[in-house]
């Protein structure tokens, strides 16, 4: 004897398998399939700032996500060795002005006795020393300046700041990355698709961020490698200019397709075996399983995207018992 609840629901299959089915028949719907892909606002050029020289990092005046604007003092250089190097670019700039000065009081006092007790040639030969003089002072005031320059680091544009790589007091090598900055203005929408669909470039689409206003885009270019999770990458543009997104912000892309053909069904209909789905359709008066390809749902309906032609009589009522409704002929009781 069958235990009471297996009991309990053959007798439902039962009363199910004797009672009149109901169709309707599959409706002709058109619709519009959509393509959903992870997306994210990113800096197309990130800059990093490095160190200029090998010396300390004295202090960082800059802290993740602040906006900064072009000219803003972010870090401040120093220690021994830098100050050993300034020391010695004002002492060849010291030198180099006394060696002007002297050049310039000899070319006076040359040109006072010429033509005297000079001649032209030696009245341009001190001539020609101020102006080596003059060059040699240039050059070591222009060095002084780039070395204090190089002290200070600021933003050479309007950017926000993504990320700090030192911390103050730590003594870096030159080339040593200290913050990279995403410029304003150079952003692009970087979206993940696991779908094979192709997208022509041109192609338009809505981008969701999480909290905020859906952001008309424009596809750009596919990029020719893939993500390292194997999805697509591609590349999207604002429709208007101006768009309203900060670098980092992250959302859902929805990319709208052509419309496409199908039927719909009450989503009672629809049946679940094994893992694949199926509805019971009536033919010659006789019930018949048949395997469909679901789609999306539309409130109390689903669409059927393969398998099913419009106008198919469908079983819409206690569909899923009348399937089973031979369940009792292949249920074996165990001993």
């Amino acid at each position: 004897m069958l235990p009471r609840p297996l009991l309990l629901l053959f007798c439902c299959f039962a009363a199910s398998a004797h009672a009149t089915p109901v169709t309707l028949p599959a409706r002709a719907v058109t619709y519009h399939p959509e393509l959903h892909a992870w997306a994210r606002v990113e800096a197309t050029a990130p800059l990093t700032l490095r160190m200029p020289l090998a010396g300390r990092v004295d202090r960082l005046s800059a802290v993740p996500g602040q906006e900064v604007t072009a000219g803003t003092a972010l870090v401040q250089l120093g220690g021994p060795r830098l100050a050993g190097e300034r020391a010695a670019a004002r002492a060849r700039a010291a030198a180099a002005a006394q060696e002007l000065a002297a050049a310039q009081q000899n070319a006076a006092s040359l040109a006072r006795t010429y033509p005297a007790l000079v001649n032209r040639r030696t009245l341009n030969a001190a001539h020609a020393a101020v102006a080596a003089a003059q060059g040699r002072l240039t050059e070591a005031v222009a060095a002084q300046r780039a070395l204090r320059a190089q002290t200070t680091l600021v933003s050479p544009l309007p950017a926000a700041v993504e990320k700090i790589e030192a911390v103050p007091g730590a003594d870096l090598p030159a080339g040593a990355p200290l913050l990279t900055l995403l410029p304003h203005g150079r952003v692009w929408l970087r979206a993940e698709l696991f779908s094979a669909a192709p997208l022509a470039a041109g192609s338009v689409a809505r981008f969701v961020p999480a909290a905020g206003h859906a952001i008309p885009v424009l596809l750009a270019d596919e990029l020719p490698a893939r993500a390292a999770n194997g999805a697509r990458v591609l590349n999207f543009v604002p429709l208007a200019h101006g768009a309203p997104w900060q670098v980092g912000e992250a959302g859902k892309l929805i990319i709208d397709e052509n419309p496409r053909g199908a039927v719909a069904v009450p989503a009672g209909a629809l049946i679940l075996d094994a893992g694949h789905w199926y509805v019971l359709v009536e033919r010659a008066g006789s019930l018949a399983p048949q395997a469909v390809t679901p789609g999306p749902t539309r409130g109390a309906e689903t669409l059927i995207l393969q398998g099913l032609q419009p106008g198919t009589p469908v079983v819409v009522r206690q569909a899923y018992a009348l399937y089973h409704r031979d369940f009792a002929a292949h249920y074996t009781p165990p001993d």
